[in-house]
């Protein structure tokens, strides 16, 4: 925080400006307003929190239409060639929903419902999606054809969860506390049983499998992770499972209890279980048990806000993580209805973990395309998350809104006179905010959205920086605006409403006449 001295005086007072940081270290709902560290925001919507600034969200648009019913799971196939497709389930059929606009007839048609796990595995005779859903015969695409498969050993219908781990597809049936491992490199065949109902002394079943990888790299030191629906979590070390001597039993670990089935995801070596008590990675689960993993964490700073999630909304379908590589995103999506008709997500810069809320994304599921994102929505759509150039959501405004932490500036003591802000922007064209300065504590309701533009200034230099180059024409914008407040401690509410520009917060100064000592 840089304090300057300004150039006018108010009778005795002299005024100074103070220079506020923008709120990198994202939304903090664990500690107080008074105590909250001063990079850190009590409110954070629609602001992703960069490493030097906080920018609105990316946009979205139509991808796809015509599926016909709730889109409730996105399947994502490549090709050996590395090519991608995209895959939709809605109303018991899968449709093709790689290209844009209209989709055509399914390519799969009567299935029971449209709530799949699925996995991608190569094997000699190619590369196959493999698809489950626990109530019908699994079905596989080779790049061509779809058809059913299985084995022998389980009920292949009741086939719920799908995992690949040291080369070998796993399985597991719902309602069962058993496991089932198939040959190396293989889809199809005998399939073994691995029961777990001795392991796990809760009771339950599996909810879900993955793999965590503890040497940050594929290989030996890969472990399997399996996760019941009460919260028990059982790890196993070892290069082959039908081998008692290079296979064993790491330890049984307690954690909060599961939210769905899409529960586990990868994010970089790390293997991240969506909880009740937050979202835990798995190399914490063994520094701690229940009562520790919410420090552990990586949803620490928002728990408060999940604990309420989850209370809500926990036992709602849509409950699903996804990792956006090229935005630095990692997206948990939060349902907030059975009917699927909105939803919001809590988002963490995959690099800080800086957390943020986003809204206006009424997702039902993820899937991505390379690294293309996309969501279904309960109206028979796909839509495309960070669609190049695309700036709001389908022409909808893109609302954002942010309440940084209070700050004292220097003088907790002294009572101030609030009187400007000069709001410092890097946007494609001028931002309209609207600024309210809330004073001592209190989080007054937000006023209308200004349509005063401020001023830009270009300070760092188009020309030298090069439109052509970097693919933009962004601009630094900044204006002196007049707020009103008194008290010790201040946090300008800042809001903007936009659908054609994508400012970054930069930096603030606040100027403020000093009062006497409280």
């Amino acid at each position: 925080m840089i304090v300057s001295r300004a150039s006018y005086r108010r009778g005795a007072a002299q005024a100074r400006s103070v220079m506020i940081p923008p709120p990198v270290g994202g939304w903090d709902t664990r500690a107080s307003l008074a105590e909250m560290p001063e990079k850190n925001a009590h409110i954070l919507v629609n602001w992703f929190p960069e490493t030097e600034k906080v920018t609105i969200r990316p946009g979205s648009a139509s991808h796809a239409t015509g599926l016909g019913g709730s889109v409730q799971t996105l399947m994502d196939y490549t090709k050996v060639d590395g090519t991608n497709q995209l895959y939709g389930c809605a109303n018991g059929d899968i449709f093709n929903v790689t290209s844009s606009g209209a989709v055509g007839a399914a390519v799969v048609s009567g299935m029971t419902n449209n709530k799949w796990q699925h996995v991608n595995m190569g094997t000699s005779g190619g590369q196959f999606l493999l698809a489950f859903n626990g109530a019908d015969t699994p079905r596989t695409f080779d790049g061509t054809t779809w058809s059913t498969f299985g084995g022998t050993g389980p009920t292949v219908a009741n086939l719920i969860w799908a995992n690949i781990h040291m080369k070998r597809l796993w399985v597991g049936e719902v309602a069962s506390l058993d496991a089932w491992y198939g040959g190396t490199n293989a889809i199809t065949g005998t399939w073994t049983k691995f029961p777990l109902a001795g392991v796990f002394n809760k009771g339950g079943y599996i909810m879900s499998m993955g793999t965590w990888t503890r040497d940050s790299g594929s290989g030996n030191d890969d472990v399997a992770v399996f996760m019941t629906s009460e919260g028990q979590v059982a790890i196993y070390a070892g290069q082959d499972v039908s081998s008692s001597t290079t296979w064993s039993l790491v330890g049984v670990f307690d954690i909060g209890r599961p939210l769905g089935r899409r529960c586990m995801i990868k994010a970089g070596a790390d293997l991240v279980i969506v909880t009740e008590d937050g979202f835990v990675p798995a190399s914490q689960i063994l520094l701690a048990d229940r009562s520790q993993s919410e420090i552990v964490a990586i949803s620490k700073q928002i728990n408060d806000a999940v604990n309420t999630a989850v209370r809500d909304y926990g036992t709602f379908y849509g409950w699903q993580p996804i990792i956006h590589n090229t935005g630095q995103m990692l997206i948990f999506n939060i349902p907030l209805d059975t009917a699927n008709a909105d939803a919001y997500q809590y988002v963490f810069n995959s690099i800080t973990g800086a957390p943020c809320k986003f809204k206006g994304l009424p997702a039902v599921c993820w899937g991505k395309m390379g690294n293309q994102v996309f969501f279904g929505k309960n109206d028979g759509t796909v839509w495309e998350f960070d669609k190049a150039n695309q700036l709001n959501d389908g022409g909808s405004n893109i609302e954002a809104d942010m309440v940084p932490a209070f700050n004292a500036f220097r003088s907790p003591s002294r009572e101030k006179v609030f009187k400007q802000v000069n709001c410092i922007f890097e946007s494609i064209s001028s931002p309209a905010p609207a600024l309210d300065m809330n004073v001592d504590f209190q989080v007054g309701a937000p006023s209308g959205v200004s349509a005063v533009a401020l001023t830009s200034s270009a300070r760092w230099g188009i020309s030298h920086w090069g439109v052509g180059t970097w693919g933009t024409n962004a601009q630094v914008y900044q204006g002196w605006r007049s707020v009103r407040g008194k008290g010790r401690f201040g946090s300008l509410r800042l809001r903007i409403n936009t659908k054609d520009t994508k400012p970054s917060l930069l930096a603030t100064y606040v100027t403020y006449v000093p009062g006497g000592l409280v």
